[in-house]
Protein backbone atom coordinates (compact mmCIF):
# COMPACT_ATOMS: atom_id res chain seq x y z
CA UNK A 1 0.00 0.00 0.00
CA UNK A 2 2.88 2.60 0.88
CA UNK A 3 3.52 2.27 -2.79
CA UNK A 4 -0.03 3.40 -4.61
CA UNK A 5 -0.01 7.00 -5.60
CA UNK A 6 -3.06 8.82 -6.26
CA UNK A 7 -2.81 8.78 -10.00
CA UNK A 8 -2.74 4.40 -9.30
CA UNK A 9 -6.03 4.78 -8.02
CA UNK A 10 -7.62 8.51 -9.40
CA UNK A 11 -11.02 8.89 -11.89
CA UNK A 12 -9.44 10.21 -15.02
CA UNK A 13 -12.91 10.80 -16.45
CA UNK A 14 -14.30 13.85 -14.10
CA UNK A 15 -17.55 15.76 -14.51
CA UNK A 16 -16.63 19.24 -14.83
CA UNK A 17 -18.36 22.55 -14.88
CA UNK A 18 -17.37 26.05 -16.77
CA UNK A 19 -17.41 29.06 -14.47
CA UNK A 20 -19.45 30.69 -17.22
CA UNK A 21 -22.18 27.77 -16.65
CA UNK A 22 -25.57 29.08 -15.49
CA UNK A 23 -25.87 27.89 -12.05
CA UNK A 24 -28.57 26.18 -12.61
CA UNK A 25 -27.40 23.94 -15.10
CA UNK A 26 -24.82 23.33 -12.56
CA UNK A 27 -27.08 22.30 -9.90
CA UNK A 28 -28.64 20.17 -12.21
CA UNK A 29 -25.62 18.20 -13.74
CA UNK A 30 -24.58 17.70 -10.03
CA UNK A 31 -28.30 15.80 -9.37
CA UNK A 32 -28.05 14.00 -13.02
CA UNK A 33 -25.19 12.77 -11.98
CA UNK A 34 -25.94 11.97 -8.44
CA UNK A 35 -22.49 13.86 -7.50
CA UNK A 36 -21.87 15.96 -4.04
CA UNK A 37 -19.88 18.01 -6.81
CA UNK A 38 -17.41 19.11 -9.20
CA UNK A 39 -14.47 20.69 -10.30
CA UNK A 40 -14.96 24.12 -12.53
CA UNK A 41 -12.43 24.46 -15.14
CA UNK A 42 -11.46 27.27 -16.88
CA UNK A 43 -11.20 26.86 -21.01
CA UNK A 44 -7.17 26.27 -20.43
CA UNK A 45 -7.96 22.98 -18.81
CA UNK A 46 -6.97 24.64 -15.20
CA UNK A 47 -8.17 24.32 -12.06
CA UNK A 48 -10.60 27.71 -11.13
CA UNK A 49 -12.75 26.27 -8.68
CA UNK A 50 -15.02 23.41 -7.20
CA UNK A 51 -19.03 24.12 -6.98
CA UNK A 52 -20.36 21.29 -3.83
CA UNK A 53 -23.94 20.98 -2.72
CA UNK A 54 -23.00 23.58 -0.16
CA UNK A 55 -22.04 26.18 -2.81
CA UNK A 56 -25.88 25.45 -4.42
CA UNK A 57 -27.66 26.10 -0.93
CA UNK A 58 -26.30 29.43 -1.33
CA UNK A 59 -28.78 29.85 -4.55
CA UNK A 60 -31.67 29.39 -2.12
CA UNK A 61 -30.53 31.64 0.49
CA UNK A 62 -30.15 34.40 -2.19
CA UNK A 63 -32.88 33.66 -3.42
CA UNK A 64 -34.01 34.54 -0.08
CA UNK A 65 -33.55 37.46 0.34
CA UNK A 66 -33.26 38.76 -3.19
CA UNK A 67 -36.30 36.91 -5.19
CA UNK A 68 -35.24 34.17 -7.62
CA UNK A 69 -31.62 34.42 -8.05
CA UNK A 70 -29.33 34.17 -10.77
CA UNK A 71 -25.64 33.50 -11.81
CA UNK A 72 -23.18 31.62 -13.13
CA UNK A 73 -21.37 28.75 -11.19
CA UNK A 74 -18.47 31.00 -10.73
CA UNK A 75 -20.59 33.28 -8.69
CA UNK A 76 -21.22 30.23 -5.90
CA UNK A 77 -18.20 28.11 -6.36
CA UNK A 78 -15.78 28.29 -4.19
CA UNK A 79 -11.96 29.07 -4.45
CA UNK A 80 -10.26 27.91 -2.52
CA UNK A 81 -10.02 24.60 -3.54
CA UNK A 82 -7.79 21.41 -1.55
CA UNK A 83 -6.09 19.49 -4.23
CA UNK A 84 -3.69 16.59 -4.40
CA UNK A 85 -0.98 16.08 -6.93
CA UNK A 86 -1.00 12.56 -9.20
CA UNK A 87 1.72 11.88 -7.17
CA UNK A 88 0.69 11.92 -3.86
CA UNK A 89 0.79 8.59 -1.87
CA UNK A 90 -2.52 6.94 -0.38
CA UNK A 91 -1.50 7.85 2.90
CA UNK A 92 -1.28 11.53 1.68
CA UNK A 93 -5.01 11.42 0.56
CA UNK A 94 -6.15 9.39 3.28
CA UNK A 95 -4.65 12.67 5.77
CA UNK A 96 -6.54 14.90 3.90
CA UNK A 97 -9.85 13.02 4.07
CA UNK A 98 -9.65 12.39 7.62
CA UNK A 99 -8.46 15.86 8.80
CA UNK A 100 -10.96 17.65 6.46
CA UNK A 101 -14.44 17.43 5.83
CA UNK A 102 -14.02 16.58 1.53
CA UNK A 103 -15.01 13.86 0.10
CA UNK A 104 -13.61 14.21 -3.23
CA UNK A 105 -10.30 15.88 -4.22
CA UNK A 106 -9.13 17.27 -6.99
CA UNK A 107 -6.42 16.54 -8.64
CA UNK A 108 -4.24 18.85 -10.47
CA UNK A 109 -0.57 18.72 -12.22
CA UNK A 110 2.38 21.10 -11.76
CA UNK A 111 0.35 23.41 -14.05
CA UNK A 112 -2.82 23.60 -12.37
CA UNK A 113 -4.17 21.49 -14.79
CA UNK A 114 -7.36 19.09 -13.39
CA UNK A 115 -5.26 15.50 -14.64
CA UNK A 116 -8.86 13.64 -12.33
CA UNK A 117 -10.21 13.45 -8.92
CA UNK A 118 -9.85 11.21 -6.36
CA UNK A 119 -12.49 10.34 -3.47
CA UNK A 120 -13.46 8.82 -0.24
CA UNK A 121 -15.01 5.90 -2.27
CA UNK A 122 -11.52 5.12 -4.47
CA UNK A 123 -9.36 5.38 -1.49
CA UNK A 124 -11.54 2.52 0.73
CA UNK A 125 -12.02 0.52 -2.52
CA UNK A 126 -7.91 0.52 -3.17
CA UNK A 127 -7.75 -0.58 0.68
CA UNK A 128 -10.17 -3.58 0.06
CA UNK A 129 -7.75 -4.41 -3.64
CA UNK A 130 -5.23 -4.46 -1.28
CA UNK A 131 -6.28 -6.94 1.38
CA UNK A 132 -5.67 -10.21 -1.03
CA UNK A 133 -1.90 -9.09 -1.11
CA UNK A 134 -0.05 -11.98 -0.22
CA UNK A 135 2.52 -9.97 1.76
CA UNK A 136 -0.11 -9.33 4.34
CA UNK A 137 0.31 -13.16 4.96
CA UNK A 138 4.02 -12.40 6.54
CA UNK A 139 6.02 -14.14 3.54
CA UNK A 140 6.50 -12.60 0.09
CA UNK A 141 6.31 -15.74 -1.48
CA UNK A 142 3.07 -16.40 0.37
CA UNK A 143 0.22 -17.13 -2.24
CA UNK A 144 -3.44 -16.22 -1.26
CA UNK A 145 -6.20 -19.07 -0.92
CA UNK A 146 -8.17 -18.86 -4.64
CA UNK A 147 -11.61 -16.52 -3.76
CA UNK A 148 -11.44 -15.81 0.09
CA UNK A 149 -9.82 -12.34 1.54
CA UNK A 150 -7.40 -11.50 4.61
CA UNK A 151 -10.16 -13.23 7.27
CA UNK A 152 -10.92 -16.02 5.33
CA UNK A 153 -7.41 -16.96 4.68
CA UNK A 154 -6.45 -16.14 8.33
CA UNK A 155 -9.04 -18.66 9.54
CA UNK A 156 -8.30 -21.24 7.30
CA UNK A 157 -4.36 -20.71 8.01
CA UNK A 158 -5.23 -20.96 12.01
CA UNK A 159 -7.38 -24.58 11.37
CA UNK A 160 -10.65 -23.45 11.36
CA UNK A 161 -13.40 -23.23 8.03
CA UNK A 162 -16.07 -20.91 9.28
Amino acid sequence: MPDRTVADIMTRSVITLSPETDIYAGVRTLLKHKITGAPVVGVDGRLAGFLSEKDCLKVLVAGALDGLPEGLVQDYMTLDVQTIAPSGSLYDAVHLFISQTYRRLPVVDDTGKLVGQITRRDVLAAIEAIRDDPRLYGTKDAKPFEGTGVDSAMRIARGRRH
